[in-house]
C-alpha cells in the first residue's frame, strides 16, 4: 500500500484552512498548479477525492475527514517540535503578554481550571483570559486567541487541532441507582440536538425531571439539592464530591474536543505555550 507523503498531506491541511486554491498556494509559497497537482496525486494515492466544494470554499470530504484530523495532529506536533528547537544564538523567547480563551464552561470548570497552577508555575509572565459559556466568540475578528469547542467548523482562517473526545456519564446521589425511577436534572431545551442529549431522550424518554439548568455545574448542584440524576460530562461529574457515576448505564454518545487557532496567531511564542499546555492537560483527562 502506498504511504501518502507529507508534502500532499500538508498541503490538503492549508488548503482545508484556507478554503481555495489561491489562498492555500499563497501560504504554501507555491502556484495554484502545484496545490492542484498535489491534491491530485492525494486522492490517486487514496483512492478517493478529499475536498468538495461547500458554500463557496472548499472543505473536506467526510471520507477524508479522519484523515485531515490526523494530518493537522501530525502538522501542530512539527510546528511544536521545531518551535521548541533553539536556533543558534537565539535564547529562549520571552513568554509574557494575555492569551485569551474561550471554551464551553465543563471544560473550563472541569479541566483547565483544576490545572491552572500548573500553567502560573510553567509561565508567570503570560496572563491567561478564560472565557466560559456556550457563545463561540469569533476567531477571525479576534475576540479571541484560542477556543476549545465541541464540533469542528467547516471553513475558516484559522488552525484546528482535535483534542480528544468529552465523555458523558449519568450521576446520582446513590450508587447503582435506579434510573428509570429516578428524578432527574436536565439541559434546559436549547441542547435537545446534542447527541448526548439525544441518547438520553432515547434512553429515559418517561422520566421525571425536577429542574433544568444551561450549566453542568449548575445541573451537579441542583443534584445535590434534589438528590435527582443527571448527565454530566465526566471531566465535570467526576469531580463532584457526593455524586456517583452510575455505571451501569453507559453513554454511547460523546463529544469531539477542537482547539481552534487564527493562522496569523499559531506561531506567537506566548499563544504557541497555551496551546501546548491545553493539549498536554486535555490528553491527561
Amino acid at each position: 500500500m502506498q504511504i501518502p507523503d507529507w508534502e500532499g498531506l500538508k498541503t490538503f491541511v492549508v488548503l482545508c484552512r484556507a478554503g481555495n486554491m489561491s489562498a492555500a498556494a499563497r501560504e504554501l509559497g507555491v502556484n495554484q498548479t502545484t496545490v492542484s497537482r498535489r491534491i491530485a496525486r492525494l486522492e490517486t494515492i487514496l483512492g478517493y477525492p478529499v475536498l468538495r466544494r461547500g458554500d463557496g470554499d472548499m472543505v473536506p470530504t467526510s471520507q477524508a475527514k479522519p484523515l485531515l484530523a490526523t494530518a493537522q495532529e501530525m502538522e501542530a506536533n512539527i510546528a511544536a517540535v521545531l518551535a521548541a528547537t533553539p536556533k543558534a544564538g537565539d535564547g529562549a523567547p520571552d513568554l509574557t503578554g494575555t492569551v485569551r480563551v474561550t471554551a464551553v464552561d465543563a471544560i473550563l470548570d472541569g479541566v483547565l481550571l483544576p490545572a491552572f497552577g500548573d500553567f502560573h508555575h510553567r509561565y508567570p509572565g503570560v496572563q491567561l483570559d478564560l472565557i466560559g459559556g456556550n457563545r463561540n466568540l469569533n476567531i477571525a475578528r479576534r475576540e479571541t486567541d484560542l477556543a476549545l469547542r465541541l464540533a469542528m467548523p467547516e471553513s475558516g482562517a484559522f488552525r484546528a487541532r482535535r483534542l480528544g473526545d468529552m465523555q458523558f456519564a449519568v450521576y446520582g446521589p446513590h450508587r447503582d441507582m435506579d434510573l428509570q425511577q429516578a428524578d432527574w436534572i436536565d439541559l434546559v431545551d436549547d441542547f435537545a440536538d446534542k447527541p448526548e442529549q439525544q441518547w438520553l431522550q432515547h434512553t429515559f424518554a418517561k422520566r421525571r425531571v425536577l429542574a433544568r439548568a444551561n450549566n453542568a455545574a449548575f445541573m451537579a448542584r441542583l443534584a445535590l439539592q434534589c438528590r435527582g440524576c443527571c448527565l454530566l460530562p465526566r471531566c465535570v461529574g467526576d469531580r463532584v464530591k457526593d455524586l456517583y457515576r452510575q455505571d451501569h448505564y453507559q453513554v454511547s454518545a460523546g463529544r469531539e474536543v477542537w482547539l481552534l487557532v487564527h493562522q496569523d496567531m499559531a506561531h506567537v511564542p506566548r499563544v504557541r505555550a497555551v496551546i501546548d499546555w491545553v493539549s498536554a492537560v486535555m490528553r491527561a483527562v
